[in-house]
């Protein structure tokens, strides 16, 4: 099964839903975001598919932000249950992240959450291990999802619908591989 057949098979379940169609999207966001692991692309574009371009990618924005919520709190009180985990907590990357400054802390959130080599899942976790506030983990999600998920969207969207939307689709990749090569450069040019 391909990607395109892939959106399409779960825009055919989310439209299955009904009315319900955006609570369900909504909950296989959480699902997902706790897992950790699984890519949210397809849903993504299964939301632009079922809901148009705008409306998809509003439901897969706030689908991201309440997974990051949800998996940010639940893993920072399993880990409050856990003496083993706590001292992960230590480890020294976690602590540099606590003691930076809010706004250094900030954009260092802002910026793993837009970079597309990083999982959302590898994010929550390190923030729930780190002494980060709340809503400072908040605004960072908002703030740094808002551009991975317009071209999560608009990528996922125009591979189902590649006739209609090949130069669009086209300049997404090129944004998308711009990001890239961007984040490339700059963890070149911090090594050096």
């Amino acid at each position: 099964m391909n990607v395109s057949d892939l959106v399409v098979t779960t825009a055919e379940w989310i439209r299955s839903w009904g009315i319900f169609a955006i609570i369900a999207s909504l909950l296989i966001n959480v699902l997902i975001s706790v897992a950790g692991v699984l890519p949210s692309l397809f849903l993504s574009a299964a939301n632009a598919v079922v809901f148009g371009l705008w409306g998809g990618f509003l439901i897969s924005l706030t689908g991201e932000i309440l997974g990051a919520v949800v998996s940010f709190l639940l893993y920072r009180w399993g880990i409050s249950r856990s003496e083993k985990l706590q001292k992960v907590g230590e480890t020294r990357l976690l602590r540099r992240l606590a003691e930076m400054s809010r706004a250094r802390r900030l954009l260092t959130l802002i910026l793993l959450r837009v970079n597309p080599l990083i999982p959302s899942g590898v994010v929550n976790v390190g923030a729930s291990f780190s002494k980060i506030p709340f809503a400072d983990f908040f605004l960072a999600t908002v703030i740094g999802k808002t551009p991975s998920l317009v071209m999560e969207t608009f990528i996922g969207h125009d591979l189902v619908f590649l006739a209609e939307n090949k130069l669009r689709l086209l300049i997404a990749i090129l944004l998308a591989a711009s990001v890239f090569l961007l984040f490339k450069w700059t963890e070149k040019k911090e090594v050096a």
